[in-house]
């Protein structure tokens, strides 16, 4: 039992060092034709990936995800209360063929 709860501490706490950007949010720009949720970071996106880039300094996620609407609704609250997040990415341009896609995120209370 021991060993399971220092490994679980041991992710919690590290996160931060292994996120891809840790940053509050500029703004949330949601686009109904492609389906897709775009976050600016304030100071951009960190860790980027090679394909991102040539349409703004951003990261996406596709409503169509599982848990997307979790994603937005949690993001909104970070927005609102200016909050920093933690995101960890694909490193990849899945959902959008120009923005790094969000894969799991982390609201900080600070």
């Amino acid at each position: 039992m021991k060993t399971i709860l220092c490994v679980v501490m041991f992710f919690l706490f590290s996160s931060n060092a292994s996120a891809d950007t840790v940053a509050k949010i500029e703004s949330i720009l949601m686009f109904e034709q492609g389906n897709i949720v775009y976050i600016f970071p304030v100071g951009g996106v960190q860790n980027k990936p090679e394909c991102h880039g040539s349409n703004g300094d951003y990261l996406s996620f596709s409503m169509a995800r599982p848990m997307a609407k979790e994603y937005l609704s949690m993001l909104m609250m970070a927005f609102a209360s200016q909050k920093t997040v933690v995101f960890r990415t694909a490193r990849a341009c899945v959902d959008q063929s120009v923005s790094d896609t969000i894969l799991y995120l982390q609201v900080l209370n600070d």
